[in-house]
């Protein structure tokens, strides 16, 4: 495993160097990889060199490197990279670190350090990322969205899908229960927005201007916000809006009717839109039966007395899950 981990450390920096550090999926044979989970697909595999695939390219320590395996190491590559091996000192150069990574492991062998713990505990780290990518992005498979059900949606939604446009301010909090107690503040005393804004809204950048999101058209905000947002009146407070990034209360300023765009010319934005929403719905339906059917409990005291360590690596990618 640690040799699959190890092959192409070289080859592959120098292509990604010369190529602003493109990637390929590697999951399958556990080698390094530098894309993410949504990274796109492999490019389609690039015609194989003239060389029959037993012929041999170079010989070393005893060693053997044929066509067909170099072949399959390029056949990992994304396309704009096999182009750029297309010249013959590159090609010789990618050969040449193939043979380099060989000879570093070797070297590697000698002083033990295929032996070594921390190294086995990052393998096992890249293997256990790569297990949860592959898995994040099966339950991330788009759905099919049909021209009915974008039509439909167009048709629900009146207010969507023109040049109107409105100037609006928002109030964006975490908890549920403290947007109702500000929903409720505000039906009392609709003046005091900004001043809540800008004391509690999480959004600190609208926050300081008292929630003033300034002049927007249509496709700017996350579909639930400015579903919300286009269906007030001027002066008008929506309820409370959910979105990924916590709960709205949104005021509209100003509002300068437009006209509606026509279906055809909208109707892939709406499926866009719908299959994002579907997406999303369904991951997170995934998500939760996961959690129930391993019946999750997180006792809050002991968390609550749980101190975090200085220092540390890679933070962002517990906190993310991959």
């Amino acid at each position: 495993m640690l040799r699959q981990v190890m092959v192409l450390v070289v080859a592959l920096g120098l292509v990604a160097g010369c190529q602003q550090k493109e990637a390929s999926e590697t999951a399958a044979t556990g080698k390094p990889e530098t894309s993410t989970a949504t990274a796109p697909a492999a490019a389609p595999t690039a015609a194989k060199p003239a060389a029959p695939e037993g012929d041999v390219i170079a010989t070393y320590a005893g060693n053997r490197l044929d066509a067909a395996r170099v072949t399959k190491e390029m056949e990992r590559l994304p396309a704009p990279s096999r182009a750029y091996l297309q010249a013959p000192d590159r090609k010789k150069q990618f050969v040449e670190n193939m043979i380099l990574n060989e000879l570093l492991y070797a070297e590697g062998q000698k002083q033990g350090y295929d032996k070594d713990e921390d190294i086995d505990r990052q393998v096992n780290d890249l293997r256990r990322r790569l297990v949860v990518q592959r898995v994040v992005r099966e339950f991330q498979k788009p759905p099919e969205i049909t021209d009915e059900q974008a039509k439909k949606y167009y048709d629900d939604n009146p207010n969507l899908y023109s040049s109107t446009q409105i100037r609006a301010s928002h109030i964006l909090v975490k908890d549920e229960a403290q947007a109702r107690e500000i929903r409720d503040q505000l039906k009392a005393d609709p003046s005091k927005f900004a001043e809540i804004a800008k004391e509690k809204s999480t959004d600190k950048t609208s926050g300081a201007k008292g929630g003033d999101l300034g002049m927007f058209g249509q496709g700017r905000m996350v579909p639930e916000f400015e579903r919300a947002a286009f269906a007030l009146k001027p002066n008008e407070i929506s309820d409370i809006v959910k979105t990924q990034y916590g709960y709205h209360i949104i005021l509209v300023v100003e509002r300068k009717e437009g006209e509606r765009r026509p279906f055809d010319q909208v109707k892939e934005q709406i499926k866009a839109t719908l299959r994002n929403k579907a997406i999303q719905e369904q991951q997170d339906k995934r998500y939760g039966d996961l959690k129930a059917a391993a019946n999750v409990k997180i006792d809050d005291k002991a968390l609550e007395t749980l101190q975090i360590p200085q220092g540390g690596t890679s933070a962002e990618a517990i906190i993310s899950g991959h």
